[in-house]
């Protein structure tokens, strides 16, 4: 590993332990540097702010579990095998310590702050969802499905039935690691929605 990627390594590192324990806007720019041992300078010229660290962190954690360069189904069944290994990873995703914490932080910044609360969401939300929509709308071009909703609703309900009240239950602290069978949750949500359809599970 070069130098310079090591010192962004260090800083997104120290970024994710003390964001999550004390929160974005607690944490001042000395604080990180400290915490990464790197200089302000090292920060400013590969994140350019606070703020652009936070983008990157958030986008690295997306990552994990993006769709977006994955080639898309050649077939109805590769399709819906796609669709339930795609909500098993986000409902995995959803089950670390880690997601739950950077929810909760970006839930109590969002009044504070949102111009981050946006950015969050961008990167994390709305990037699932634009994945989600691209992936359902070669699905129908390709005659996979015969849903009549857009793809785009067809995406916001899927995502929202996978999540479902027990995700409020963890942003409230209330419960953690809810899912324990991702997989059987993925397959019961797309059932329930695309009940007309033939599918292979």
């Amino acid at each position: 590993m070069s130098r310079s990627a090591n010192s962004e390594q260090r800083i997104l590192e120290a970024a994710r332990k003390i964001f999550l324990a004390e929160g974005y806007s607690a944490v001042s720019t000395d604080q990180l540097c400290r915490e990464a041992s790197v200089s302000k300078t090292t920060l400013y010229r590969y994140f350019g702010d606070m703020a652009g660290v936070l983008k990157a962190l958030v986008k690295t954690e997306g990552d994990a579990f993006s769709i977006d360069n994955q080639p898309l189904p050649a077939t109805a069944e590769a399709f819906w095998l796609a669709l339930r290994d795609y909500g098993a990873q986000l409902l995995r995703l959803l089950n670390s310590d880690f997601c739950a914490q950077l929810d909760q932080t970006m839930h109590e910044e969002a009044r504070q702050h949102p111009d981050i609360a946006k950015l969050f969401y961008q990167n994390a939300y709305g990037r699932s969802h634009e994945e989600m929509t691209r992936l359902i709308e070669h699905a129908k071009q390709s005659g996979f499905i015969q849903h009549e909703s857009r793809p785009s609703d067809l995406a916001d309900y899927l995502i929202s039935m996978w999540e479902g009240l027990t995700y409020v239950r963890v942003r409230l602290s209330l419960e953690s690691h809810p899912y324990t069978q991702p997989k059987r949750r993925s397959e019961s949500v797309i059932r329930a929605l695309f009940s007309t359809e033939n599918l292979p599970y």
